[in-house]
């Protein structure tokens, strides 16, 4: 992994985020207006609609789980947490949520190898945190 810390920090949010989105069957526009909110604000560059898609094709969901399986030794706890938290308002952003959808949160967790207590924890926080931004 060559890659600087945030680059594959943001790159594996990106990814997380596509599978999540791609799980019941394909990306829509609010998924991929969220991805690209949070790949800006991860990256620190935009990411165009085109470039997810492209992202999308390019990467098998299976080898997502092997890569985030590979990276998880060496990333930090803040850096896998925000993984889940990313993915997770992906899985939100339609409004809609399927099981796919959960399958794949839950492989993604399980792939960067979070306790399933804290899993749930992290989507207890962010559940707390989204009824917040809602009250505003």
């Amino acid at each position: 992994m060559t890659e600087r810390p945030a680059n594959l920090r943001a790159d594996l949010i990106l990814k997380a985020m596509i599978a999540v989105a791609a799980a019941d069957g394909g990306l829509d526009e609010k998924e991929a207006g969220l991805i690209q909110q949070v790949y800006q604000d991860q990256a620190g560059t935009p990411i165009t609609a085109e470039d997810i898609a492209r992202a999308a094709e390019a990467s098998p969901r299976e080898a997502l789980m092997a890569e985030l399986s590979a990276a998880a030794p060496v990333l930090d706890k803040a850096t896998k947490e925000e993984i889940v938290r990313a993915a997770y308002l992906t899985l939100l952003a339609d409004d809609r949520i399927s099981g796919e959808e959960r399958k794949k949160l839950k492989d993604i967790s399980a792939a960067l190898q979070i306790p399933e207590i804290h899993f749930g924890a992290i989507l207890e926080d962010l559940a707390i945190w989204l009824s917040g931004q809602k009250a505003k």
